[in-house]
């Protein structure tokens, strides 16, 4: 062998060397994106497992970092397509996916409990006289019916007086209204 053929050797083999190591970065980079972006994609499911509604759109800004964020994903699979094909056929180390946080859902106020329905403390506060609502409300509660609700008045109308169930059972008037 001549001195020449070893030179271009060792030449095409620092060559490759280099050519390896930089892909081999390039792909510890990219390994580096993908488990970041699991890691935020897991975040982002546990916020959504949780939340269970929907958030309004973003304008503004969020377009730009939108733009931002494509910009490295498409280096990154540039880069892989570059690979040769040895170091595609080894399969990079798996990146575990966290499982979810679970977060424990606030346990709604217990009801008030009452020996009676509202609809009966209704029909027996107005059964000999006429009451506007908001008086009605206030007689309800006076006779002792217990209740959480922010705002008795609108339960009172949605559920007793309003209601195509009881519409035989109360008289509506320009005064207010009596148990029929």
């Amino acid at each position: 062998m001549s001195k020449d053929t070893v030179k271009l050797f060792q030449r095409a083999r620092a060559a490759l060397q280099s050519e390896k190591d930089s892909l081999s970065k390039a792909l510890a980079n990219a390994q580096a994106t993908a488990a970041d972006a699991e890691k935020r994609l897991a975040e982002i499911e546990a916020a959504l497992g949780s939340a269970g509604t929907a958030t309004a759109k973003r304008r503004g800004p969020a377009k730009k970092k939108k733009a931002a964020k494509k910009a490295p994903k498409k280096a990154v699979k540039k880069a892989a397509k570059k690979a040769p094909k040895k170091a595609a056929k080894k399969a990079p180390k798996k990146v575990g996916k966290k499982a979810p946080k679970t977060t424990k859902k606030k346990a709604a106020p217990k009801r008030a409990k009452n020996e009676r329905s509202l609809k009966d403390f209704v029909l027996q506060e107005t059964k000999n006289k006429t009451l506007k609502l908001a008086e009605i409300a206030v007689a309800v509660q006076k006779a002792g019916y217990k209740t959480k609700s922010k705002n008795l008045k609108n339960s009172i109308a949605a559920s007793v007086l309003y209601n195509t169930k009881n519409k035989n059972l109360f008289k509506k008037s320009k005064d207010g209204f009596t148990a029929a």
